[in-house]
């Protein structure tokens, strides 16, 4: 009797030493996996895995960030259920990747007093979107927001931002728009960690003194260079013997006044002392707004001299009109008496589409030019600067010289004939980036000559090799029409209610472009595969599929059931 209490505490003891053995593993486990977390993405868009940028800024983090998401709630529709998915996995990859740094939460502002006035605060507005709730269809309103808090390491006060996670300018949804804003995830809320996390603010200058638009028209453009988190001064040109090396970017937006030798001086020497440039320019004098008085009027040429410092540059912005006959905004036109005018063909406005091979313009929805001109892009300087379209037109594009008559009437009810369109992927929108050579470092006037004394300035030859200026041959993309009731967004187009072309976008890219040598674009330029099933086979198969998900591992589980019995009863048997 004693041998068999011995053997049994012996057992016990030893399975008890199993146990904790075990226990011990687990424990171990899941504390290297706490500290060292590591994931293997076999998906081939390599949908959960972040770039290489990203996962350096979030390592690099000093402060702490928290990021409240507001698109929760049982009753979300099934496609803002995958966004949300798309967002919790995201985050706990930037949790991880950050060590623990990035922390989360998921918050239905449904009946949440604290969340509804944080939705205010911040200006988060809800879309309504149509429900199955207690056994009808209901409306309700889904917030697809992200409030972004940065808490500095040193106890300075925390810093906050909101980041729409739905990419859309317009109201209506589809499964396209929603696989849109998931793969920008990434991008619109890591780039915001990184602005937040920054010290101070990057500053941009506003040039003014040569006629450019100081009024309502700019205030979208303003705002948007605060969405991106850049502070901007305006700087009169003429007020200045140079452009202060610590502005970080200069936005010449709409000139209409000659540039003089001295001003093209100051802009080409902020560019060789390592400052980043986009030109916005007109070069055609024509607004719709001319056909209010007539049904035509005639666009003449524009020119303010800066294509005698672009040119040496590698490129020059031509006088002409840019036409497209297939991708345009349209005109609405009021036909047989009709009481709701309809969309025309209205190819001075053309929608740009963007370069897919750069992240500044991939991506994007269009982009709205009003009565743009056309781009070259020469070799001049070819071996040291790169020079890449950013915004082209359709293949069905013509290009017409001016001065051109622009004309609303009866015409445009007909047709365009696209055999006359022979011109395709006209640029719109370039790219410059290189060592460029300064148009003033072999000669320049005894005036000049004069002003470099006076103030004790040396021409600099050339550029940085990472030197970079964007150029468009429409500013309008960049400004804002003006209505009855004020200023519109970028982008916004008054015969398209409710819907913002991409613009913004482009721009804010563009800032970030120039601005930010360490910047997250490219996580825009990742794609995701659309997994829509389709419904024919789903109808067709769908008893198949069924049997396989569910019977055959019930089956499964039976059968070794029964091999486990059988197996078992054998051994006691003996």
């Amino acid at each position: 009797m004693p041998s068999e209490v011995s053997t049994n505490q012996k057992k016990r003891q030893s399975l008890f030493r199993s146990f904790l053995f075990v226990v011990l593993i687990l424990v171990g486990v899941n504390m290297i996996a706490y500290h060292w977390y590591a994931q293997l993405d076999l998906t081939a868009d390599k949908r959960y895995s972040t770039t290489k940028a990203t996962t350096e800024m979030l390592k690099g983090l000093k402060g702490n960030v928290n990021v409240t998401v507001f698109l929760s709630g049982k009753k979300l529709p099934a496609a803002f259920k995958n966004l949300a998915y798309g967002t919790e996995e995201l985050l706990k990859t930037f949790s991880n990747e950050s060590h623990r740094k990035v922390t989360y939460q998921f918050v239905d502002p449904i009946d949440n007093e604290d969340a509804v006035n944080t939705l205010r605060q911040y200006g988060m507005t809800g879309f309504p979107v149509t429900v199955n709730e207690d056994g009808g269809m209901q409306q309700r309103l889904v917030y697809p927001w992200a409030l972004v808090t940065y808490i500095p390491e040193n106890g300075a006060e925390a810093r906050s931002m909101p980041v729409m996670l739905q990419e859309s300018n317009s109201m209506v949804l589809n499964k396209q728009i929603l696989l849109r804003s998931e793969i920008m995830l990434e991008y619109n809320l890591g780039n915001t960690i990184r602005q937040l996390s920054k010290a101070k603010d990057d500053m941009v200058a506003y040039l003014t003194g040569n006629g450019e638009p100081t009024s309502a028209e700019m205030l979208s453009l303003a705002r948007n260079v605060g969405i991106a988190k850049y502070g901007m001064d305006s700087l009169n040109l003429q007020s200045v013997a140079s452009i202060p090396a610590s502005y970080k970017a200069m936005l010449i937006v709409k000139p209409t006044l000659p540039f003089s030798e001295l001003d093209l001086f100051k802009i080409d020497q902020y560019i060789m002392q390592g400052g980043r440039v986009l030109f916005a320019l007109d070069a055609t004098l024509a607004n719709i707004d001319s056909l209010a008085q007539a049904s035509t009027f005639t666009a003449s040429p524009l020119n303010t001299g800066l294509n005698e410092l672009l040119f040496p540059y590698g490129a020059r912005v031509n006088n002409d009109l840019v036409l497209d006959a297939s991708t345009n905004a349209g005109i609405p036109v009021a036909v047989g008496g009709e009481a709701q005018p309809q969309l025309y063909s209205w190819p001075y406005f053309p929608v740009l589409e963007g370069n897919e091979q750069l992240a500044i313009s991939k991506n994007l929805q269009g982009v709205l030019a009003r009565f743009p001109s056309s781009i070259d892009l020469n070799k001049n300087n070819d071996a040291k600067v790169k020079k890449m379209p950013l915004l082209s037109s359709s293949v069905y594009t013509k290009t017409v010289g001016l001065p051109a008559v622009v004309m609303y009437n009866q015409s445009i009810l007909d047709q365009p004939n696209l055999a006359t369109f022979n011109k395709k992927n006209v640029v719109v929108a370039a790219l410059l980036e290189g060592t460029f050579v300064s148009p003033f470092a072999q000669q320049h006037s005894d005036a000049l000559t004069a002003f470099m004394d006076q103030h004790q300035l040396v021409v600099k030859n050339q550029s940085a090799a990472n030197a970079k200026i964007i150029v468009l041959s429409d500013a309008d993309i960049l400004l804002n029409e003006v209505g009855e009731n004020g200023p519109a967004e970028m982008g916004a187009y008054r015969f398209k209610k409710g819907f913002r072309f991409d613009n913004a976008s482009f721009f804010q890219n563009s800032l970030t472009y120039l601005i930010d040598d360490n910047n997250l674009l490219e996580a825009r330029t990742k794609n995701f595969q659309s997994r829509i099933l389709d419904p024919k086979r789903v109808a067709e198969e769908e008893t198949k599929w069924q049997f396989l998900a569910i019977g055959v591992p019930v089956m499964l589980v039976g059968l070794l059931g029964l091999v486990y019995s059988y197996i078992r009863k054998n051994k006691y048997a003996k």
